[in-house]
């Protein structure tokens, strides 16, 4: 933190990222030579720049967030058809359903099924607001360059994947939630057409939520392969000293009377 900090009192206030200051007096964590590396550099305008083993750490953060996030929508999906397969080959019947008249195999398997798409949920939202935070880290504190292709497309795919997931959670979820605790509990007491009634609804929910969820996997899939084409690029990656046209360091003094022999 001491070299973050003296490096930040040695320039005027207008040249310092706001960023940075407030991250340096926050975080001391940031300050050490683990994360930053050493020495700290400046860039063309004159703000302070974290060098690559910072960056390193926030790529490897947004990976495998993003693993986790598409992981956990691709076991999703294949445990809703394993389950519901599986279930009507078995035909079961239920106590607990006892008095309703309608297909046990479905209310069984999508009884089931609802508790892994809640635990599906909770990783996404998890990984989701870890992928955001790695992705603003790195274009705010990093400067990561956003005029690259693999940060274009990797800027598209997260505002598609952001999108997508918000609907999901916020919008479509607890509809459909609602609308099969309402099918579960009419079954339990033997309200068939209100059951009924409550299936359809859930129902008419049905394709959309399986084009949301097979939209999102696709673009989690490419936000996972542009964060990894963007964080194992040689040019993105190079220290940011040999991108500076300017050596802020000051020279020896033999260098400035011209007589280095």
């Amino acid at each position: 933190m001491w070299e973050i900090c003296s490096t930040l009192r040695a320039h005027p206030p207008g040249a310092q990222s706001p960023v940075l200051r407030m991250i340096a007096r926050a975080v001391p964590i940031l300050g050490s030579r683990a994360f930053v590396g050493w020495p700290m550099t400046h860039s063309e305008r004159g703000y302070p720049v974290l060098v690559p083993a910072g960056r390193k750490i926030f790529e490897t953060l947004h990976a495998l967030a993003a693993g986790v996030w598409l992981g956990a929508l691709v076991m999703g999906g294949a445990t809703a058809g394993i389950l519901f397969t599986t279930m009507r080959r078995l035909d079961p019947t239920f106590g607990v359903f006892d008095t309703y008249t309608g297909d046990m195999s479905n209310i069984g398997a999508g009884f089931i099924q609802n508790r892994v798409f809640l635990a599906m949920d909770f990783v996404q939202y998890g990984a989701a607001t870890l992928v955001l935070i790695s992705t603003i880290a790195l274009i705010t504190v990093l400067r990561m360059p956003i005029r690259r292709a693999s940060s274009v497309v990797r800027l598209l795919a997260l505002g598609a994947a952001m999108t997508l997931v918000s609907f999901h959670l916020f919008v479509l979820t607890p509809r459909m939630q609602m609308n099969a605790q309402a099918y579960w509990e009419a079954a339990d007491v033997g309200e068939n057409e209100r059951a009924a009634e409550a299936l359809a609804a859930f129902d008419a929910d049905h394709p959309t939520a399986r084009r949301v969820l097979v939209g999102l996997t696709g673009t989690v899939f490419v936000l996972l392969l542009s964060g990894v084409w963007s964080g194992v690029s040689a040019s993105e990656l190079a220290p940011v000293a040999k991108r500076t046209k300017r050596d802020h360091r000051e020279q020896p003094a033999l260098l400035k009377k011209g007589g280095g022999r």
